[in-house]
C-alpha cells in the first residue's frame, strides 16, 4: 500500500465514523440523553484548533482564516461546540469551489459570543434557508448532487446550540456565498 492510499483510507474511516456518530447523536437527542459537559474555555483557541483539524482532514485548497478578535471566554461543552464549528466549516469547504476564501470570526455582541463562518460558495435560496436546520433536510439541485450527506450536521448543530440556550442562523444569497452563525450567552 502506498502512503497516498493509506491517507485516503484514513480519511474515509474518519468520514464513516463522523456519520455513525451523527446517527447516534440524533438518537441521543431524541431520547433526551445528551448531557453537556460545561467548562470555561477560550472560543478563539477552539476556532483555531477546529480550523487546523478541518484543513488536515480535507487537504483543502481553500483559503481558510480565523480573523483576529479579542479573546472571548465562554462556559459551554467544548467538544460539542467544536462539533458545531466543524460542521459549519466542513459545509463551507464542501459547497465552495477550491481556491475560495472561508473566514471564521468571533466577537461579543449584547452579552453573547457570536461565531460566524463565511464562505464564497454556491449560496442558498431563501426557501431552503428556512428548512436548513431541520433533521434530514438536504438541498437537492445540480450544485449539490455531487456532495454526499444525510442532512444531519446542521440539525445537530442547531440542537447543540439550543441546548446551550443559544441561537443559530444563516445569511445567504444564491451564487454569492453563505455565513453561518451561532451565539451563546456569556456568563
Amino acid at each position: 500500500f502506498s502512503i497516498v492510499k493509506l491517507d485516503k483510507a484514513h480519511t474515509q474511516v474518519k468520514k464513516m465514523t463522523a456519520l455513525i456518530n451523527s446517527f447516534l447523536n440524533v438518537s441521543s437527542f431524541e431520547a433526551g440523553k445528551i448531557y453537556l459537559n460545561e467548562e470555561t474555555f477560550e472560543m478563539n483557541a477552539l476556532l483555531n484548533e477546529v480550523m487546523e483539524e478541518v484543513t488536515l482532514i480535507t487537504a483543502t485548497s481553500h483559503n481558510i482564516a480565523v480573523l483576529p478578535s479579542p479573546t472571548v471566554s465562554v462556559k459551554a461543552d467544548r467538544d460539542k461546540i467544536g462539533q458545531v464549528i466543524n460542521n459549519f466549516l466542513s459545509n463551507s469547504v464542501k459547497y465552495s469551489p477550491d481556491g475560495k476564501n472561508i473566514e471564521i470570526s468571533c466577537k461579543e455582541v449584547n452579552g453573547t459570543v457570536q461565531v460566524s463562518v463565511k464562505d464564497e460558495g454556491i449560496g442558498i435560496k431563501l426557501q431552503d434557508q428556512e428548512k436548513l436546520f431541520d433533521r434530514y433536510y438536504r438541498i437537492e439541485n445540480m450544485d449539490t448532487k455531487k456532495n454526499s450527506g444525510f442532512g444531519l450536521g446542521l440539525y445537530l448543530s442547531a440542537e447543540i446550540i439550543q441546548r446551550h440556550n443559544g441561537k443559530v442562523w444563516i445569511e445567504s444569497e444564491k451564487d454569492k456565498g453563505s455565513t453561518f452563525y451561532f451565539s451563546l450567552p456569556l456568563n
